[in-house]
Order: C-alpha cells, then structure tokens, then sequence
C-alpha cells in the first residue's frame, strides 16, 4: 500500500472513531496498524512551544523565563484551520509534549515558496524541508535546496543522509507525505513514496560526541513562510521489531559491499591480492616495466602482525612501491569514475616517518599533471598533518604551476585533519571514497573517513583528469613507514553506514567474501 493511500486510510478510519465514539480532547485515538493520532485536528492539545537553539545557552532564570514565554505565544502564530495545523513562518516550534524513543511518523506537509522548515527527532534537528526551487549559491555550498527535502539537513555537510538521494518533492499547492523511521540513531525518510535517506545516522547536533537521546519530542519547525500540517500519526516500534529492522540493514549493507568488492589483499600469505575482478598479481617498477611483487628486506608479510592475520610491513623508507593494476579493478575511465578505498594502518606518524611527504596509498595514471590521489602525511610539522587528496588536471588545481605546499590549505582540493588517531599500538581505519569523477552533469566529490567517522569532503571542485583509460594504478608505501592490512577497493563510493559497518568488521573484509 502507498504512503498516500496508507494515509488516507487511516485518516478515514480516524474520522470514524471520531464519529461514533466521544472522546475527551486530545485523547489518544486507538487506529489500525499500531498507529495513532498525535494532532487531534482541533486545538492545540499536546503540544507547546519552543524553539530550543533560543535557550540553548541560557541557564536559570534567564532560561526559565524565555521558556514561559514561548508557551503563551504559540498559540498566536500556530492555529487550527480545517483539522489542518498552521503556522505563519513565525513564532516558537510546535513540540509535542510527550517524548518518542524508536517510531515511525506519518505526515503531511503543504508549504509556500521561500519557506524553510523541517521535523525534528527526538528534539533534534532534523528531516529537511525545502523550497526546491531556489537556485544553488555556490557562496553557500552546504546549502542544496535544489537536491530537495527530506535530507539530514544538520548531519556533517558531505555524510550519508545530509542530502536526499532524489528529488521527491511535489509542486507548491500540493500535499507531501512524509513516512520516517527512527531506530536508535539511524533513519530512513521515505517523501511521496520515494526512498530519499536509507540507514543513515542522524548526528546529535547539540553535541555530536554523543548519540541521539533515548528519546525526545517531535519538533515542527517554522521558518520564513507558511506551513500547513495534517494527518500526524505515530506508532512505537519495539525492540524485537527494532532488532529485526537493525538486523535486515546490516544483512543488506554486507551483501551490497559483498557485490560491490573488486579487490581485496589480506597480507596474510601473499603479495598479491586474495580477490579481484581483474589482475591480482601484485607489482612493482614502472610503464611497461612491471614484474610481480617480491618481499624484500624492508618490505617483508608480517604473519600474525595484522589486524586481521598478516600485514605488510614497511620497515623503512625505499623505493619499493607495490601496487596493483586497473584492468577494472580500479575502473577509471573518463565519463564516470566512482571509487571507494579501505586500509588499515599502524604507525606513530611522528616518529616512524622519515622526513619528506609519506604516502601510504596513491592512486596514479600515466602523469600526475593530468591526476593524482592519494593519501599523505605532510612533510614539515610536528605533529604532522594527515590528508586526503584528489588533484585533478594541473591547469585546474595549480595554473600557477607553484608548489604543492605553497597553495593555501583551503585552496587546495583536500581533506587535511590535524591530531589523526595514528599511534604504535592501535590499528587506524582509513577509507576514502571518489564520486562522479569526470562526470559534466554530476556534482564530483571525495570523503575521507577515519576510524568510521567522516572526516571532510573534497567538493565544490572541477574534479576532471586525463589519464589514459589503462594506466591506473593502485600504489602502495611511497616513503611510508609502518604496517598496512586489508586493503579494499569498491566500485561505488560507499555510504557513511556501510564505511561503519566495515570499521565494525570482526575479521576484515575477507569475511564479505
């Protein structure tokens, strides 16, 4: 059944409760499927207002006094009109006076142009709403109306869910339908029948070392322009159904990453790699002088050593670049080339490395003026910086051909983290991912996540390259010194939730498999 079909059915089922059996106002209705009313449709019992970033840094009197105040205004800018809840674009938020924990909402939306709201979960913000049909501001490049409503609007600007994965929204006048889950701190958004955030996890954004509270209220924002809601229906989920729905997502993200995989090197007996859609052979040297990859003195397996199983182990600074050719696995190609790269790494940066840039991970073509990624630590600080990079044709990135370090930070096309959790004892997950590299009609981009937490995004960028179609390659330990395991390439750019799942992993990627 449709969400729009779904709704009306229990709108009608609720009128007919209403008719044919008296209730006190604001009670509870009992309606099929497990869900309820949370708006009556007639007054404003239940709910209040306040808009909490207003009092978020108040304390005592001062907080208690504003939140008064909120209370006896919300009833001038928030009123019933048709069994419809309005709001004027002004005026606190309407906030349900009791909390939620794991749900799934049902909701109708009809709004204005210019107009900017959302719904809070759990008191936090939020599933966006939108006027879709403002023009993309590059001066703003975290703020993407155009892309539509429905996304996590508050999330990390470039995480899973902080954008819808289509345009859902239905023209001004018209009724949208919302249908959203809540479990724990993921969610899913389903906008007029179409799936437009899947498992992503929503950030607490009053502090987002912390999860989502165990529960909160649901929040209607206000901002800007008229907002009309109706047929507001909550049901609880359990924790069996919870753990079921919890349980499916993970099966799902394990078979997609396992469809996904092209290559994977385990380091526990070998070189070359344990799985690969093209050539796992494992090489070293350069153009057409390649020859399969031999242990050396200084880059030896490590049996036992690795996070999981073997290693490899760069024991110092030397020539030796193994690396592994495209032939698909790699997959570049010059109208889309959408990438993920998984590794782990044990090193202490500031004392194992030698002096100079250190790369653990390059991706490489046949010139570097025409593209190079790779993952580095930088050459001179102490502590010393940690980046991602893509750099795209040098004309694009550099056309006043200067030195790398010679660029401003922000004006190069990276992700630089400062204080990176590398040490000696503990193993570091590092993934990045490439997205709609030399795509004209798509947004290009690149994450960089450590320890399953997303770092920074590379965008806003002209992201194109020249490589030839055949001359990628994936290079490993260029001035690296340290220990690299379970190496993993995908051939999409994986989402924040299965970049978790990966992390999570009790024995590597090998298990996908």
């Amino acid at each position: 059944m449709s969400v729009s079909k779904r709704l009306l059915w229990i709108f009608t089922a609720c009128i007919a409760l209403m008719a044919t059996q008296p209730q006190a106002s604001g009670e509870n209705l009992a309606i099929a499927d497990g869900f309820r009313a949370i708006f009556n449709g007639k007054d404003l019992t239940g709910w209040y207002g306040l808009n909490p970033h207003s009092v978020d840094k108040l304390e005592g009197e001062k907080k208690d006094l504003n939140l008064a105040s909120q209370r006896a205004e919300f009833s001038k800018y928030w009123t019933i009109d048709n069994g419809e809840l309005v709001n004027d674009g002004h005026g606190p938020y309407a906030t349900t006076e009791e909390e939620f924990g794991d749900i799934e909402l049902l909701i109708e939306y009809k709004t204005v142009a210019g107009a900017d709201s959302g719904i809070y979960l759990r008191g936090t913000p939020q599933v966006q709403i939108w006027d879709w049909n403002q023009i993309f501001d590059p001066k703003k490049p975290t703020r993407k109306p155009h892309l539509g409503s429905g996304g996590l609007f508050n999330n990390t600007p470039g995480s899973h869910g902080r954008d819808p994965l289509e345009l859902a929204d239905r023209p001004f006048g018209q009724w949208n339908e919302f249908r959203i889950r809540q479990i724990g701190d993921r969610t899913w958004v389903w906008l007029n029948d179409k799936a437009v955030v899947e498992n992503a996890v929503m950030e607490n954004f009053w502090d987002r070392s912390k999860s989502l509270p165990e529960r909160g209220p649901i929040m209607l924002q206000t901002h800007g322009g008229e907002i009309r809601w109706r047929n507001l229906f909550v049901r609880e989920i359990g924790k069996e159904e919870a753990e079921q729905i919890l349980t499916s997502a993970r099966n799902q993200q394990r078979s997609n990453l396992a469809e996904s995989l092209t290559l994977h090197a385990s380091f526990d007996q070998q070189l070359d790699a344990d799985f690969a859609t093209g050539d796992k052979t494992c090489y070293v040297g350069g153009g057409n002088n390649l020859v399969s990859a031999m242990q050396t003195e200084d880059v030896v397996l490590t049996p036992g050593e690795g996070r999981f199983g073997g290693a490899l182990h760069f024991r110092k600074k030397n020539p030796v670049r193994p690396l592994y050719k495209d032939g698909g696995t790699i997959g570049y190609n010059d109208k889309n080339w959408t990438r993920t790269v998984s590794v782990w790494l044990k090193l202490d940066p500031d004392k194992d490395l030698e002096p100079g840039y250190c790369d653990p991970v390059q991706i490489v073509g046949n010139s570097t003026d025409q593209g190079f990624i790779f993952l580095e630590w930088s050459k001179d600080e102490t502590p010393r910086f940690f980046r991602y990079a893509i750099r795209p044709l040098k004309s694009i990135w550099n056309p006043t051909n200067v030195g790398w370090d010679e660029i401003a930070v922000d004006k190069r096309p990276m992700v630089q983290v400062a204080g990176a959790p590398f040490s000696r004892d503990t193993w570091t997950h590092a993934v990045f991912t490439l997205e709609n590299i030399n795509d004209k009609t798509k947004p290009a981009s690149g994450r960089l996540y450590l320890n399953g937490k997303l770092q920074g995004t590379i965008e806003n960028w002209d992201l194109t390259f020249g490589w030839q179609s055949d001359a990628a390659q994936l290079v490993l330990g260029a001035a690296y010194v340290g220990y690299l395991d379970d190496l993993a390439v995908f051939d999409r750019a994986i989402t924040d939730s299965e970049v978790d799942y990966l992390y999570k992993l009790e024995n590597g990627v090998g298990s996908l498999r």
